[in-house]
């Protein structure tokens, strides 16, 4: 097993904290070099004695030369770079096998807690499932480990110890025959097995237990199979060969270069003293052999080292722990009490001995925690404040009655409006917006939809005679009105700034200011007719319908636009209107201008006509504002068709 040696050293600031554990014997630097560091020491001395009682003095003076020469040659080995990469590679693959070894307490956990009950069957399942991964884990050890190997040498051996039953010893040796291979997966199918089973019979209720099980099963195999990599695939043998070389040669070459030799008669060179043990050459040859032997050591970590992996033990410590598991605790834990902080929910503290009052340390801080911001530095450095229009500035207040569904859905069309899109601009604050607004304390977005009564025209404003008369209003005046009082008309709001909005003059925006600029007529337009018939304060407004784009049909067909008198013609404006409302009673007229008109009359039966001085709350007009492209291109009072968009759709607005 692997010394440890930890627990004595618990305290690395008090003096001297290695020297009680360099006497230790087992498993030391001392019992792995001593029989290399004798017989180096006996080399050694025996050419000293030659060089010093055996030769001639011409001999000693050419074994001077040589000596010298070899001790000036044998520095040029790398030894700490080479002996330095080699062994902490060796290092890293102890490590990750010691890491690779599966433990089965966590499949037996997940086994006791997926497959409940006390009866025989469950009691079964639960044992075979745990001993079949012991199995395979003993099988795999038989191959990589010396201990194990001399443990359980057959499969008898494994059937005597428990692990393995007779019938299974004979379904294990007729696999043998039909290929050596090794089977240490073989227990773990069956085990698989087994779960099925259970799952089947309804002892397993759920298929995420199934797959939990299955994949600690399908761990433990990954393990296994890398244990049996590491110990075939091992460190490059040329690697191993070249470090070993180059230990060996450079203290062979160390036994003549580090020889010490008394000083020639009248020579004036300084000689090293003459001493009788080369102290300094044999702990470098401690030190190198010794990281070598490390490497040596730890190559094969399941060997039979001093500092190898006690495999054995392993084996009888994981059978007990996952029977015990799976089924002395089975089901079994002890009452449930009140903990003595069940009043006060969290202790305060945990108790302290006198021995360890000491240790009691708070809540560590943080590098930044007492780093203080300046106050001129926390301004924000990238976000300017932008100026909102008066409309804007109180739209953002919401209602207290508002849904917080509903203020993130105004908040996201605030947000889409800002951005000054065409669409948003001219449509989302009269048809209601895109989410069906529901404000009720906001004027800029009250709609019939929302309960709201829409504000009446400008009282202030009189009509002149001549106005009354010829239907149209000076456009000077319609202009000042409507910049003046936002350009109500028909209850829809214009914003003001849709006309004024700064534009990039490119293709793309000309042609949108210009569609601009006609819907803007359009409305002052249909504003002039409602004036010339006098359905100022006498026609209740229902709304506005923003039609999507429709797909274009056919040039050659009826249906692709909108004509009076057509059926289709009386099915939308049927389709945009309450059912309530009525039927048509007056046909299509078509103005000057392109503004097409339909009266719907409230009727309470089809039979029965109604005057046309109905009252306010039983009249509606339908308008459909016509695009100034058709009537540029046909140039008469053509029936109104949308827009075409570059996509081949037609668009428009219906406002009612």
């Amino acid at each position: 097993m692997t010394i440890s040696y930890a627990g004595e050293v618990p305290n690395g600031s008090s003096f001297g904290c290695f020297w009680r554990i360099l006497c230790k014997w087992r498993g030391s630097v001392y019992k792995l070099v001593w029989r290399e560091l004798l017989a180096y020491l006996t080399l050694y001395y025996t050419i000293n004695l030659v060089y010093r009682f055996a030769l001639t003095e011409p001999q000693q003076r050419i074994f001077e030369r040589v000596r010298q020469y070899f001790g000036a040659q044998s520095e040029s080995i790398p030894m700490s770079f080479v002996l330095g990469f080699y062994v902490s590679l060796v290092v890293k693959r102890w490590w990750e096998q010691y890491k690779l070894l599966p433990w089965p307490d966590t499949l037996a956990l997940f086994i006791s807690a997926g497959i409940p009950g006390a009866d025989e069957t469950g009691r079964l399942m639960r044992r075979n499932i745990v001993r079949y991964a012991i199995l395979a884990y003993v099988i795999t050890l038989q191959r990589v480990s010396l201990r194990v190997k001399r443990r359980f040498p057959s499969w008898q051996h494994v059937v005597d110890s428990g692990l393995m039953l007779e019938s299974e010893r004979k379904v294990f040796e007729k696999m043998d025959g039909k290929s050596p291979m090794s089977k240490y997966w073989m227990p773990l199918v069956w085990a698989t097995n087994i779960i099925n089973r259970a799952r089947k019979e309804g002892l397993i209720t759920s298929d995420h237990i199934v797959q939990t099980l299955l994949v600690e099963l399908s761990d433990i195999r990954r393990r296994l199979g890398g244990l049996i990599g590491y110990d075939t695939v091992c460190v490059p043998l040329v690697y191993t060969q070249v470090v070993t070389l180059s230990l060996y040669t450079y203290f062979v070459a160390a036994l003549m270069g580090r020889q010490l030799v008394p000083p020639a008669d009248g020579s004036t060179s300084k000689y090293e003293p003459d001493v009788y043990f080369p102290l300094f050459t044999a702990l470098q040859f401690c030190f190198y052999v010794g990281w070598l032997k490390v490497a040596e050591v730890l190559i094969n970590p399941f060997g039979e080292d001093d500092d190898d992996i006690e495999l054995n033990w392993l084996i009888d410590r994981h059978i007990k722990a996952a029977y015990m598991i799976v089924d002395e605790m089975h089901e079994e834990h002890p009452e449930l009490l009140k903990d003595q902080y069940w009043e006060e929910v969290v202790p305060k503290d945990l108790p302290y001995t006198v021995a360890s009052e000491h240790y009691r340390r708070h809540e560590p801080s943080c590098s930044a925690d007492h780093y203080k911001v300046k106050t001129e530095d926390a301004v924000y450095a990238n976000v300017q404040s932008t100026r909102k229009s008066h409309d804007e500035t109180y739209a953002d207040y919401e209602s207290v009655d508002t849904p917080l569904v509903e203020r993130r859905k105004n908040w996201f069309q605030r947000q889409i409006s800002r951005m000054g899109s065409v669409r948003s601009a001219s449509t989302a604050y009269s048809s209601g917006g895109f989410f069906g607004r529901n404000r009720h304390n906001s004027v800029v977005y009250s709609s019939p939809e929302a309960g709201q009564p829409i504000s009446p025209p400008n009282p202030h404003h009189k009509m002149s005679l001549y106005e009354r008369l010829v239907g149209r209003k000076s456009g000077r005046g319609q202009l000042r009105q409507n910049s003046k009082h936002g350009q109500k008309s028909n209850g829809s709001v214009i914003p003001t700034t849709l006309r004024n909005r700064p534009r990039i003059p490119t293709p793309e925006s000309k042609e949108v200011m210009d569609r601009e600029n006609r819907l803007a007529m359009g409305m002052q337009n249909m504003g002039v007719i409602m004036a010339h018939q006098g359905y100022q304060n006498e026609v209740p407004v229902l709304g506005a319908l923003v039609l999507s784009p429709i797909q274009e049909l056919d040039s050659g067909s009826v249906n692709n636009t909108l004509h009076a008198g057509q059926p289709g013609t009386t099915a939308l404006a049927q389709a945009v209107l309450s059912p309530g409302l009525g039927q048509v009673v007056s046909p299509v007229t078509l103005s000057p201008i392109g503004v097409s008109q339909i009266t719907l009359v409230r009727s309470s039966a089809p039979s029965t006509p109604r005057p046309e001085h109905a009252s306010a709350s039983s009249r509606a007009t339908v308008t459909e504002i016509q695009s100034d492209r058709e009537s540029e291109h046909s140039g008469t009072g053509t029936p109104s068709e949308f827009t075409r968009n570059p996509n081949g759709s037609k668009r428009g607005e219906v406002y009612v």
